[in-house]
């Protein structure tokens, strides 16, 4: 039986199941199915995603994400993070930074001293019209912003909606988290018609001007611990709307991240990724 050597990382508690493409190459795979069949808790691996680490002809190094159902993501905070962590300690050891390859463009990830733990992103510029997050409706080039949207259930959110690598809708409520039915309400925001490629959905609490909880849904993964560029949506909706200041901690189940907003033209993401473990699990038989 075939075999490939995985390598098991986190950052926040979202975790990802690593494959290492640059020492060599990777075999012929549908890496789609690969994660619908590894990413299964308590069946094989388990996590929130299938992590590819490859060759870059624009950049260092190239990322592809496939969330827990198949589908691809353009960008993961918490997986570029877990990527950095991974190529400077096992490519990079002597490098302060490195640029990545993302569906969503080339990203420059760098070194939290003194802590190497922690990995800081530029994450780009936020997105806010209709047609760049994508979100139906116009004029395409609309922000939503707290715009109310109506739910198969009946129920109506005041949401807002931003681009931060990946779609995100944001509610901010002022109700306990864990109150908040996130498993009834994420599917619905996911899958909304407003949101022709789906959305991931975060559900805020502001805390303080520089403190928010957050717990989200992620497109593809359901409910996570955290999601990297969740918080930044959070932030950004928060700095435009008066709820939030510009650099603002962002508390989510599995831990913080520290989100920088000044430049309207560059986000900064900083936080913690680590390696977990290292193993090799069967490949699934080709389809027939």
């Amino acid at each position: 039986m075939n075999r490939l050597a995985f390598v098991k990382v986190q950052g926040n508690g979202n975790d990802f199941i690593l494959l290492d493409g640059i020492g060599e190459a990777l075999p012929a795979q549908d890496w789609g199915a690969l994660a619908r069949v590894w990413c299964q808790r308590r069946y094989v691996i388990g996590a929130d995603g299938l992590l590819l680490a490859l060759p870059s002809e624009v950049a260092d190094y190239r990322m592809r994400l496939f969330n827990a159902d198949g589908s691809e993501a353009e960008m993961c905070g918490n997986g570029i993070r877990c990527l950095a962590h991974f190529l400077f300690d096992r490519y990079a050891p002597d490098a302060e930074a490195l640029r990545i390859e993302t569906g969503a463009g080339v990203r420059e990830v760098f070194r939290a001293c003194p802590d190497a733990s922690q990995i800081r992103v530029a994450m780009g510029a936020p997105r806010l019209a209709r047609a760049e997050i994508p979100a139906a409706g116009t004029p395409p080039d609309q922000p939503i912003l707290d715009q109310p949207l109506t739910l198969p259930s009946g129920e109506t959110l005041c949401i807002s909606a931003v681009n931060t690598g990946t779609p995100h809708a944001v509610l901010f409520t002022e109700r306990p988290l864990n109150e908040f039915p996130l498993e009834q309400i994420g599917p619905q925001v996911e899958n909304h018609p407003l949101f022709p490629q789906r959305t991931n959905f975060q559900v805020a609490r502001v805390h303080a001007r520089n403190a928010v909880e957050v717990r989200p849904w992620e497109r593809g993964a359901g409910a996570t611990p955290a999601c990297g560029t969740g918080a930044c949506a959070v932030v950004v909706i928060g700095v435009l709307t008066g709820r939030l200041e510009p650099q603002t901690v962002v508390h989510m189940p599995g831990g913080d991240l520290l989100i920088h907003w000044e430049n309207p033209e560059t986000l900064w993401m900083t936080g913690p990724a680590q390696v977990a473990f290292e193993g090799t699990a069967p490949l699934p038989p080709s389809p027939v």
